[in-house]
């Protein structure tokens, strides 16, 4: 959970200090949002599944032993 609340700090601390790398980051989710809503509702359910498949994968390889 420290490791995972870090990576958010560190992350927002790059977008403050760097206005091309927020503003790229910026215009990446508005491009993303406007392909999402042109072929909707399809992309929708794929939003879905790549978000399910990524929490699945996280939370089997995190259970594993090291």
């Amino acid at each position: 959970m420290a490791r995972a609340l870090g990576l958010c700090g560190m992350t927002g601390g790059f977008l403050m200090i760097s206005p091309n790398l927020r503003q790229t980051l910026i215009d990446l989710t508005n491009n993303g949002l406007a392909m999402v809503q042109q072929y909707s509702p399809y992309s929708y359910i794929g939003v879905v599944l790549v978000v399910f498949g990524g929490v699945s994968i996280t939370l089997i390889t995190g259970s594993n032993p090291r």
